[in-house]
């Protein structure tokens, strides 16, 4: 019964070895600015530099706001703001349709410890289309400057 008991152990920990070292690569990345500048500002800017960058504004979530005036509660600026360029997306998913998952682009907007943090989800660019990858990374590029513009003084 030991050696049983033993041998369970080791194709035990054999197992959960080989589980660990096939977990799915963390592809998800995010790219954040911070700003000491109006929250109300940052959210102007951030819509100028989406529409300088030739995309559409899809949808604006005022997250934030529409609790503090459901519950009747101080409570911190929250913001999202979706957007996208059609000519952009044709052409991301006649690469690869599976694609859609990453639309629409999103910024997050929040108030925190007296400083506006704006934040974007970048697209992984370490895939196994590398025409893909460029497509990603250029975006990623358009994304980093919608973000910095917001940011700056």
């Amino acid at each position: 019964m030991w050696h049983f008991n033993r041998l369970f152990v080791a194709f035990a920990l054999a197992l959960l070895m080989a589980c660990a070292s096939q977990r799915p690569k963390e592809s998800q990345q995010w790219y954040q600015a911070e700003t000491v500048k109006p929250y109300d500002d940052v959210l102007a800017e951030l819509e100028l530099a989406i529409t300088e960058n030739n995309f559409r504004i899809t949808g604006h979530n005022h997250i934030g706001s529409v609790i503090r005036q459901r519950d009747n509660i101080s409570f911190p600026d929250y913001d999202t703001i979706q957007f996208c360029n059609l000519s952009l997306a044709r052409v991301m998913l006649e690469m690869s349709p599976a694609a859609v998952a990453y639309m629409p682009c999103n910024v997050a907007v929040r108030s925190e410890q007296g400083k506006v943090i704006i934040v974007t989800h970048l697209l992984p660019a370490d895939g196994p289309n590398e025409k893909l990858n460029a497509f990603f990374r250029e975006l990623n590029g358009k994304l980093k400057k919608i973000v910095d513009f917001a940011a700056e003084k």
